[in-house]
């Protein structure tokens, strides 16, 4: 563990990781440009059944392959970067040692995005053969995914706030 925050620590992981989640966003926009709707990674509140087939149906036969492989690829590397972005802000905010550890809440987050990634390439190629059960699963990830989200955003940035609140107080005070 202490080489993974020593790795937090350093401000070419920070901007590395700041690039790549850029270079993900664009790719996530043409990918959305082409499949002429929202990818459901995005539904914060989940989804239903009908709302797969809504959004499958859209994307058309090539669209859900070019999804599926996305899924697979570019959803892969999206979250490695932005679970390292902000535990490398976690770790560089952090107001004390036990706080670094703090960077298991952004761990948590891919995670369960790696999972949600899974569950909807298994939906997008298995589909219309698939399940309530799969869809309900890739859901419930879904939802899990964006509250971790806001949690490591809240954890991140909370961080951030103290250390700086801390350092201006320290430089009023002399």
């Amino acid at each position: 563990m202490e080489l993974l925050l020593k790795f937090y620590t350093s401000r070419w992981a920070l901007l590395f990781s700041l690039i790549v989640m850029v270079a993900c966003g664009l790719g996530f926009s043409e990918l959305q440009m082409r499949l002429g709707a929202d990818i459901i990674d995005v539904l914060r509140g989940g989804y239903d059944a009908d709302m797969v087939q809504e959004r499958f149906l859209i994307y058309g036969e090539a669209g859900r392959a070019l999804y599926a492989r996305a899924a697979l690829s570019l959803d892969v590397v999206y979250p490695l970067a932005y679970s390292t972005f902000f535990a490398c802000l976690i770790v560089i905010g952090a107001v004390s040692s036990g706080a670094r550890y703090l960077v298991i809440v952004p761990i948590v987050v891919a995670l369960l995005d790696l999972g949600e990634n899974v569950s909807i390439y298994l939906l997008l190629t298995n589909f219309p053969d698939i399940t309530d059960a799969q869809i309900a699963r890739a859901s419930t990830l879904t939802v899990a995914k964006w509250w971790m989200v806001v949690l490591m955003l809240l954890v991140a940035f909370g961080q951030l706030f103290v250390r700086l609140t801390i350092l201006a107080f320290g430089q009023l005070r002399r």
